[in-house]
């Protein structure tokens, strides 16, 4: 009798062991699934396909017709876009940034630091590839957004909200090329694609290079930085 109960009590333990055993891998799993929804979904290459995650930053070599996509959805989906020709910055297309450009030029009295200092940096400077003009397309309406763009990309100039924004072959962006982006770069030219996403606070982020500085309010937003430069 002594031996039936003690070979019921292995059996039971047994049968807890392979439940326990069971459940634990079923958490594993639904876990390790969860995990990867959450990847993809803070991941850049959602936006992106095909792209190999390097050290958390996404690369891929692509021709002048992804440039030209992304350039027309950037104000729509809030990304900030680079453009490098070697270590020159040709152009930076940044909702935020803009903003911040279009108000310091109308600062008369140089109260708010920030401002005073964009007043003061590339894009502010008539003579640099990086000059923004002044950013006359901001706080209106899209179709003047998408109008520095066409400007951008043929080599044109125009007046925006009464200010000139001029990507012609007289422009320090396109110096004596004409057809500005898409006549300098052929869909041959091959620029390396970088993408980044952070998540930060205020209306700004901080950056390696320091350019950037976190301001305003304190709740986490995220922002991808795409920038692309000509190999």
């Amino acid at each position: 009798m002594e031996n039936v109960t003690k070979a019921l009590i292995m059996a039971f333990s047994m049968m807890m062991f392979v439940i326990g055993f069971s459940y634990s891998m079923y958490l594993i799993n639904h876990l390790m699934s969860t995990s990867e929804v959450l990847l993809d979904t803070v991941s850049a290459s959602k936006y992106y396909d095909n792209i190999e995650v390097e050290s958390g930053e996404n690369t891929r070599e692509v021709t002048v017709d992804t440039i030209v996509s992304v350039l027309y959805r950037y104000y729509k989906e809030n990304y900030t876009v680079k453009i490098y020709d070697g270590a020159t910055l040709l152009q930076i297309f940044d909702v935020n940034l803009e903003g911040k450009i279009a108000r310091a030029a109308a600062d008369t009295k140089g109260v708010d630091k920030e401002l005073v200092s964009l007043k003061k940096s590339i894009y502010n400077k008539a003579d640099n590839p990086a000059y923004l003009f002044e950013a006359p397309w901001t706080g209106s309406t899209n179709e003047n957004t998408r109008a520095r763009v066409d400007f951008f990309l043929h080599g044109t100039k125009g007046y925006i909200n009464n200010t000139l924004v001029d990507y012609s072959k007289e422009s320090p962006a396109f110096k004596g090329v004409v057809g500005g982006f898409l006549g300098k770069y052929t869909n041959e030219t091959i620029f390396i694609e970088s993408v980044v996403e952070y998540a930060f606070t205020g209306d700004t982020i901080s950056t390696a290079n320091g350019l950037e500085t976190i301001t305003g309010n304190t709740q986490e937003s995220s922002k991808i930085i795409i920038t692309y430069t000509k190999k």
